[in-house]
């Protein structure tokens, strides 16, 4: 069965979306985690990438 991958352009409030989702794994790591850079690659700015959520 063929899948179907949909691209699309960068948005904007990906942006926050990564700060609520980092917020998260930082307190169920806690201090385990000493930081998260990036979830996926929608946290680069500008890139097109597959939102999945």
């Amino acid at each position: 069965m063929a899948r179907r991958i949909e691209v699309v352009d960068y948005d904007p409030q990906w942006a926050k979306l990564f700060k609520a989702e980092s917020k998260k794994i930082r307190t169920v790591l806690g201090k385990n985690c000493t930081a998260v850079y990036h979830i996926g690659s929608t946290s680069v700015k500008g890139l097109k990438a597959k939102p999945v959520m």
